[in-house]
């Protein structure tokens, strides 16, 4: 028996429904403007794996993949989820060998995806009454290992 027939077979979504999922999270409010924020955007058909759109309110051309970790990548949107869901599971090393890309590729893919979620985090602002539990507080030497001067 080979050791390939003991492989798992990958999960990777299809590019079809991973291309209805991204449009249903991104648009989930409706398709708007990601520079103007206008809904007033018409859908000018399809290119490549996404929808094209242009706002009429600034003029700006877009589409479903600008601005976000999927924008300007070769690697197909259902392989992108794919590193991403596996990002805490698995090395790069380990994704590139499982999707068949190279390193660079995936390294850069799951960098672009930390870089903006270290973009997108911010620091908690605490208003009104904070409370405290459980705060250690060191009092002394005790545990210390004591150096003898003899």
């Amino acid at each position: 028996m080979k050791s390939e027939n003991l492989v798992p077979k990958l999960f990777v979504p299809d590019e079809e429904k991973a291309m209805d999922f991204l449009r249903h999270v991104r648009w989930s409010s409706g398709v708007y403007c990601p520079v103007c924020k206008s809904f007033e955007v018409y859908n000018r058909g399809v290119q490549g794996k996404s929808r094209r759109y242009s706002c009429n309110s600034c003029g700006l051309n877009f589409s479903d993949l600008t601005g976000t970790v999927f924008a300007n990548k070769k690697l197909p949107v259902g392989e992108i989820f794919y590193i991403i869901m596996n990002l805490d599971k698995k090395s790069v090393q380990r994704l590139s060998d499982e999707l068949g890309h190279k390193w660079d590729s995936v390294y850069r893919v799951a960098h672009e995806f930390r870089e903006s979620l270290m973009d997108k985090s911010t620091d908690p602002v605490l208003k009104g009454d904070v409370e405290i539990d459980e705060m250690y507080q060191s009092a002394g030497e005790k545990g210390l290992k004591k150096l003898s001067k003899d």
